[in-house]
């Protein structure tokens, strides 16, 4: 069985000390991350859109993998949770999808809650991804 190897991207240290959980879990070749938002690569929330907001998160995901050596490519399921799920709000994964993904379709389960962890987020991202190795 492989151990597994928790960890957090460089520019996540800080976030890591303030709440005390990392981003990413890797098992063999099984690969979770926790809840990407739309903040900026300083963690802070920066967006002017929502649309702005959805890319961030998404971009977030990306760095997040990147740190394990994966990326959107790797990634299976997705799960998304929203504030105020607008239709405008589903139209921009499914292209998103395709700009990160590609033709391949990933597992998508799409959420409406009431808030989540921080009050400037709308949307949360959480994937789950494999590599080769």
């Amino acid at each position: 069985m492989s151990k597994p190897e928790i960890s957090s991207p460089s520019n996540y240290k800080e976030h890591h000390s303030k709440f005390n959980y990392h981003q990413v879990l890797k098992v063999g070749n099984r690969i979770d991350i926790s809840g990407q938002g739309g903040w900026n690569k300083d963690i802070q929330f920066t967006y002017k859109t929502i649309d702005e907001e959805i890319e961030f998160a998404f971009e977030n995901v990306e760095h997040v993998l990147n740190s394990v050596g994966a990326s959107w490519s790797n990634v299976y399921s997705v799960t998304s949770y929203h504030v105020g799920l607008d239709r405008h709000v589903t139209g921009l994964f499914p292209a998103l999808f395709k700009k990160y993904i590609g033709d391949r379709s990933p597992l998508w389960t799409c959420v409406g809650v009431k808030e989540l962890g921080e009050p400037e987020m709308h949307v949360e991202i959480v994937v789950t991804a494999y590599t080769d190795e």
